[in-house]
């Protein structure tokens, strides 16, 4: 019988959003595409009117499982401040470590999936790919796999196993080796940033602020330098890297209020 509940929470509660997800998400983007053209230059927008449409939906589908696996409700204060101000020091330290040392692995040249996402995601203005990728895909991705994923596996496994499971989804779904390596990782630690603060706008905030500031590092060339395969960029990065873990381990053990 407990067998039998849980592959029914897994199709239904998992499995079933997330086909749900991609249904809407993707026939929105080719139905823009029919219209537009699909190109580099066109990509940010087919995305932009494809999340706005599939946020709501996806708001509605990840209501029960937040509520039922969380119970934390933010309100303005000052512990609520802090928090989000310790989400996105963890976030950029350890989002720009892993950047880095990614990038200067030979994984990037083998992986010709992310060299077509890098076109399509930074092909437009910036304008756009700050609303698309560091604004309305964290939203829309936190709410299925942090909102949805994780919230819905909480209730057949430990929060350990749901974290890393969540994750492991999270990283597959970017369907290339590069992003799956940063996805799975940065998955972690926006589950983590769930779980400890009670509410999913904590994992977010980490979202929006790891896409934002790679939105801005790509566009601008902020600190090309971190990743030039130097002795000082890998230095850098692995300091980055401890620093950030460090913090966020931290952060797991203090106590948040609000």
């Amino acid at each position: 019988m407990e067998n039998r509940l849980r592959l029914r929470t897994v199709i239904w509660e998992i499995i079933f959003p997330l086909v749900l997800y991609y249904i809407a998400f993707l026939s929105t983007m080719y139905f823009i595409f029919a219209f537009i053209g699909r190109s580099s230059a066109t990509y940010m927008v087919a995305q932009i009117i494809s999340a706005a449409v599939t946020i709501p939906l996806m708001y509605f589908a990840s209501y029960k499982p937040t509520q039922e696996a969380f119970s934390g409700k933010p309100h303005i204060s000052k512990e609520l401040g802090i928090n989000i101000i310790y989400i996105v020091v963890i976030t950029l330290l350890i989002s720009l470590a892993l950047n880095n040392i990614i990038s200067m692995t030979p994984l990037v040249k083998m992986s010709g999936g992310y060299a077509q996402a890098n076109e399509n995601f930074y092909g437009s203005t910036l304008m756009l790919e700050l609303i698309g990728s560091a604004i309305l895909s964290p939203i829309m991705e936190e709410l299925v796999f942090r909102g949805i994923v994780f919230g819905n596996l909480r209730k057949i496994t430990s929060t350990g196993t749901a974290i890393f499971l969540s994750a492991f989804l999270f990283g597959i779904v970017h369907f290339n080796i590069v992003q799956f390596i940063y996805a799975f990782l940065l998955g972690i630690v926006l589950a983590l940033f769930m779980y400890k603060s009670g509410h999913m706008y904590a994992a977010m905030v980490g979202h929006i602020a790891a896409n934002a500031f790679a939105v801005l590092r790509t566009e601008c060339n902020i600190l090309t330098w971190t990743m030039d395969g130097s002795a000082v960029a890998w230095t850098l990065s692995i300091i980055l890297l401890v620093a950030g873990s460090i913090i966020l381990g931290y952060y797991v053990k203090r106590k948040i209020i609000g």
